[in-house]
C-alpha cells in the first residue's frame, strides 16, 4: 500500500501534476464522456416509447436531432473559453447543464417540451466532448498522451455500442424517463470528482472574447446540419432545405471575413496553415463520416436483409467495438513507447477501408458471424487512427491554444458525423426501388424482393465508406509529417501563433 501510494504522489519529468491527480481527473472525464456517447444511442431506442407515450410522431427524429445540433454548434465556443478562462468552472458548467437537461427530459409531459429540453442537453454535451481533450492536452505532456487519448475514443464507441442495449432495459423494465433519469447519478460523481481534482485556475492577463464570431459559427453550422437533416426527410430541392443551405453559405461566408479581423478569432484559422493542423482536422472529419456511417446502417442490414432480431443487430456491433477498443488501446501504447504517430495513422485508413470493402460485398446470403468478422477489421483500423489526429494536431500548437485546437478537431468530427449519416441515407434511398418506404418497425418482416433490393442499395453506401479511407490515406500520406512528440509543455511547438492576434495567458494554469 505504501509503494502504491508513493507511485501516486510522484511527479514524472514533464508532468505538471502527480500520477495520482491525473488518473483521478482522466477517470471523471470518463465517466463524463461515457455519459454524453450513450446520451446519443439510448434514447434511439427508447423513441418508440416515448412517442407511444407523449404522441409526436411527426417531431420523433427531432428528439436526437436537436440534441446533435446544439452539441455541434457549441463545440467551438467551449474550446476558446477554455482557453480564456480555464477548464475547470467550464466542466462544473456543462456537466450541471446536461444533468438539468436529463431531468428535465425525464420529466417532459410532450414532445415539443421533451425536444427543447434535449436542446438544453445537447448544450452541455457540447462541452464534455469539447472540454476532454483539451484537459487532457494541458495535464499530460504530448509523448504520453497517445495512452491517454486512446481510450477516449474507446469510451465513445462502448457508449454508441451499449447504449441500445441499456436503452431497451431501461424501457421494458421501468421507463423511458429512466432513460434520462440514469445520468444524474453518474454525472452528479463526475462532477464531484472534477471539482475536487481539476485545481482552480489562477487569475489570467487578458482576453478577447469573438462574440460575432461565436454567434455566425453557430448559427451557419445550424443552418447547414437543419438542411442536411431536412434534405434527407424533405427532398434536395424543397423550399426548405435549399433556404438553409442558402442561410448557411452566408453565414460561414460573413464569419470567415469576420474571422480573418477579429484579435482572437473562436477557431484559430492562422493554425490551419500549418500542415499537421490542416490534415489532422480534414482527416477526423472524413474518417467520422465512415465510421458513423457504417454505425449507423450495418444495424439495418442485419435486421433488414439478414432479417434477425434488434439483439442480433447489437452483437454485430460488439466486435466492431471490441476491435476499435483493443486497437486504440495498442497503437496509444506503442505511440507513448516509440513516439510516433505516423505509421498509426497510414495503417488506419487502410485496414478501416478494407473492412468497408467486404461489408460492401454482403448479400442475401451473408450470416451474421460473416458480418461480425468484417466490422471486427473496420473496427480494428478505426482503433488504429481514432486518436492519432488529434495527438498529431495538439503536439505542434501552443500551449495556449490547445483548447481551440482540439475543440476544432471535435467541431470536424460532428459535422463529418452529420454528412455520414445523411449522405449514406441518401445512397441507400437513392438504390432503393421507385416508392419503396422500408418502415424501421418492420424491417425484419421485409419480403424476398425488398430484402434483395435493401441489400444492393446498401453496396454502394459501404463502398463509398471505404473511397472516403481511400481519401484519407492520400491525406495523410502528403500532409502529415511526423513531428517529433513533446515531452514536456515547455518545449516549442511547431507552428506559432502572431502574438498580436493571441491574448496572454498563465502557462501553469488548467
Amino acid at each position: 500500500m505504501g509503494r502504491l501510494r508513493a507511485r501516486l504522489a510522484r511527479t514524472p519529468p514533464g508532468y505538471r501534476f502527480t500520477i495520482g491527480r491525473v488518473l483521478a481527473i482522466y477517470g471523471a472525464i470518463m465517466v463524463a464522456i461515457l455519459l454524453a456517447a450513450l446520451d446519443q444511442t439510448i434514447v434511439a431506442t427508447s423513441l418508440p416509447a416515448i412517442v407511444d407515450d407523449l404522441g409526436g410522431l411527426t417531431s420523433y427524429s427531432w428528439v436526437i436531432t436537436s440534441y446533435i445540433l446544439a452539441m455541434t454548434v457549441t463545440v467551438p465556443l467551449y474550446g476558446k473559453l477554455g482557453d480564456i478562462y480555464g477548464r475547470r468552472l467550464l466542466w462544473m458548467f456543462a456537466i450541471s447543464i446536461f444533468l438539468v437537461g436529463s431531468a428535465l427530459c425525464g420529466l417532459a409531459q410532450s414532445i415539443n417540451q421533451l425536444v427543447a429540453f434535449r436542446v438544453i442537453q445537447g448544450l452541455g454535451a457540447g462541452g464534455l466532448f469539447a472540454l476532454a481533450h483539451a484537459t487532457i492536452g494541458v495535464i499530460v505532456p504530448p509523448r504520453d498522451r497517445g495512452r491517454y487519448q486512446g481510450l477516449f475514443g474507446s469510451t465513445f464507441v462502448m457508449g454508441s455500442i451499449i447504449g441500445p442495449a441499456l436503452g431497451g432495459i431501461l424501457v421494458d423494465q421501468a421507463s423511458w424517463r429512466w432513460t434520462f433519469y440514469v445520468n444524474l447519478p453518474v454525472g452528479a460523481l463526475a462532477l464531484a470528482v472534477i471539482a475536487i481534482a481539476i485545481p482552480k485556475r489562477e487569475k489570467r492577463l487578458d482576453h478577447y472574447l469573438d462574440i460575432p464570431g461565436a454567434v455566425l459559427l453557430a448559427g451557419g453550422a445550424c443552418a447547414l446540419l437543419l438542411g442536411l437533416v431536412w434534405g434527407r426527410d424533405h427532398g434536395w430541392g424543397s423550399t426548405r432545405v435549399l433556404s438553409c443551405l442558402a442561410a448557411a453559405s452566408v453565414l460561414l461566408a460573413v464569419f470567415a471575413y469576420v474571422e480573418r479581423r477579429a484579435p482572437e478569432p473562436i477557431l484559430p484559422f492562422d493554425l490551419l496553415r500549418h500542415p499537421t493542423v490542416a490534415t489532422g482536422v480534414v482527416s477526423i472529419g472524413l474518417a467520422a463520416m465512415a465510421m458513423v456511417g457504417t454505425i449507423a446502417f450495418v444495424p439495418l442490414f442485419v435486421q433488414g436483409v439478414i432479417g434477425t432480431s434488434a439483439t442480433a443487430s447489437g452483437a454485430v456491433l460488439t466486435p466492431f467495438m471490441l476491435g476499435a477498443v483493443g486497437a486504440s488501446a495498442i497503437s496509444g501504447q506503442w505511440i507513448s513507447h516509440t513516439g510516433r504517430y505516423r505509421p498509426n495513422a497510414l495503417a488506419g485508413p487502410i485496414v478501416l477501408g478494407v473492412g468497408l470493402l467486404l461489408l460492401s460485398q454482403m448479400d442475401t446470403s451473408t450470416s451474421t458471424t460473416q458480418a461480425a468478422v468484417y466490422m471486427v477489421v473496420a473496427g480494428v483500423g478505426l482503433g488504429l487512427m481514432m486518436q492519432v489526429f488529434v495527438i498529431a494536431v495538439q503536439n505542434v500548437v501552443p500551449f495556449r491554444s490547445i483548447g481551440s485546437a482540439t475543440a476544432l478537431t471535435q467541431f470536424s468530427r460532428s459535422i463529418g458525423a452529420t454528412l455520414g449519416v445523411t449522405l449514406m441515407g441518401v445512397i441507400i434511398n437513392h438504390g432503393l426501388p421507385a416508392g419503396t418506404d422500408v418502415d424501421r418497425a418492420a424491417v425484419r418482416q421485409l419480403p424476398p424482393n425488398l430484402r434483395d433490393a435493401l441489400a444492393e442499395a446498401m453496396q454502394p453506401a459501404f463502398m463509398s465508406a471505404a473511397a472516403l479511407c481511400a481519401v484519407v490515406l492520400l491525406i495523410v500520406f502528403l500532409g502529415l509529417r511526423e513531428v517529433p512528440l513533446r515531452k514536456d509543455f515547455e518545449e516549442e511547438p511547431a507552428v506559432a501563433i502572431p502574438e498580436a492576434k493571441t491574448p496572454a495567458v498563465l502557462r501553469s494554469e488548467t
